[in-house]
């Protein structure tokens, strides 16, 4: 109507959302995801090794379960023995594996990683590609993607 004052509705003003800050300090009541990763709390288990015995562990944490990974990655041999069967008897263990070769050493390092429980299956896969002797290597087949005995049997 002519003369009537209009209503104006107010218009709505968009809510302002403060960014959360990320807190630097660990919350006490938070799950640590880590202890997924921790092992089951066993009694160790006696192991030899030509002329070393070795109590292995079978007890961590799950930060040290991502540790022994990492050494394996990162070709920390002596180191990773270390976490599992204690200062010195890693390291007798890792003077051993340095005689065998890489095929025999690998049996044995599968083995331990799994009689600690740190690992179930093959640790192959978290070797470097040295240790698996991959570095470098040569394929067996030819420019034309023909093994040499393929050739040679034509």
């Amino acid at each position: 109507m002519p003369g009537t004052p209009r209503k104006s509705t107010p218009k709505v003003q968009p809510k302002v959302v403060e960014p959360v800050e990320v807190v630097d300090e660990i919350v006490d009541d938070a799950f640590d995801l880590l202890s997924v990763l921790d092992t089951e709390d066993l009694p160790p288990v006696r192991a030899k090794l030509v002329d070393v015995n070795v109590d292995i562990r079978r007890s961590y944490s799950g930060t040290e379960a991502i540790q022994f990974s990492e050494l394996l990655r990162t070709d920390q041999i002596e180191l990773a023995m270390q976490l599992i069967a204690g200062k010195e008897g890693g390291a007798a263990i890792a003077k051993h594996l340095g005689t065998f070769t890489i095929e025999q050493a690998m049996k044995i390092v599968n083995k331990l990683a799994n009689m600690s429980n740190l690992i179930s299956g093959e640790t192959f896969a978290l070797l470097p590609a040295s240790a698996r002797g991959m570095d470098g290597a040569q394929s067996p087949q030819g420019v034309n993607g023909i093994t040499e005995e393929t050739s040679a049997a034509s």
